[in-house]
């Protein structure tokens, strides 16, 4: 599939969620930025601070809510209408700081260990995809315009995403596509795939709204797990190497009613 394919079924998801939006649901455009903190096959997989690396990520989010956007009566509510939120996501995050960290990189004498210092990552992901978050909170009374009292909104979410990945690798010793032995030794026997390439992916999220005015804040943490261990460019047939790439994407937003702005009363 290209990407110009790709950009076109996420249009046509947010198309088909607008024209859901003409049978009275309620439609809402946002943004969102924030760090993203990988755990990959840089680093030590079980000590945190030696297996992350730090990005950044953006995305922009639509949502449909299940209820009309006239508040000043309920209209056929049900726990599924108060309580649930359907989100469409286009997301990028880069990362330009995979490198190995922790004892592994010591500086103790062995080979090895220079090679390992010397590899440096990165990765670019572009996600499209769809979550269902759930409100604990009602939805239609926090979504009243004169309703003061209920600032909160805290949600749950679990959805899929399909990742397109582009990693890059070098050493600081040299280019390791003509001399492969500047790698350590569990890499440079096919162990390294820098191409682009694509995979599916889970979300989990735990967020907050917090309403000013017409404008809905969003803080929201994400933990993304992709079905492929080549995220970062490096799938070694290793024992320390068997786990999949996972991150968690800390960012804030902004939320805006998409039916108010363009006057969609019904």
């Amino acid at each position: 599939m290209k990407f110009t394919s790709r950009i076109a079924l996420f249009l046509v998801l947010i198309s088909s969620a607008n024209s859901f939006g003409q049978l009275q649901l309620s439609n809402e455009i946002g943004l969102n930025v924030g760090p993203v903190i990988m755990q990959t096959d840089y680093g030590e997989r079980h000590d945190l601070p030696s297996s992350t690396a730090t990005s950044f990520g953006i995305a922009l989010t639509h949502y449909l809510s299940f209820y009309g956007t006239n508040y000043n009566w309920r209209n056929g509510a049900s726990f599924f209408s108060d309580h649930f939120k359907l989100r469409t996501e286009l997301s990028y995050y880069f990362n330009n700081s995979l490198e190995h960290k922790g004892s592994y990189v010591e500086d103790n004498g062995h080979t090895e260990v220079a090679k390992l210092r010397a590899m440096k990552g990165s990765t670019k992901i572009l996600n499209i995809g769809t979550q269902m978050e759930f409100y604990f909170k009602n939805l239609e009374d926090y979504g009243l315009l004169f309703n003061d009292d209920d600032k909160f909104a805290p949600y749950m979410g679990l959805g899929i995403q399909y990742s397109i990945f582009t990693p890059e690798l070098t050493s600081d010793l040299g280019d390791w596509r003509t001399n492969p032995s500047v790698l350590p030794d569990k890499w440079a026997n096919d162990g390294v795939f820098i191409e682009k390439d694509q995979t599916f992916s889970m979300t989990l999220n735990l967020g907050t709204r917090y309403k000013i005015g017409d404008v809905d804040l969003t803080f929201d943490a994400r933990w993304q797990y992709f079905f492929s261990d080549s995220v970062d460019g490096l799938n070694a047939n290793d024992t320390g190497d068997k786990f999949n790439d996972t991150l968690i994407y800390f960012s804030v937003g902004a939320v805006f009613d998409l039916d108010l702005f363009l006057g969609n009363y019904y």
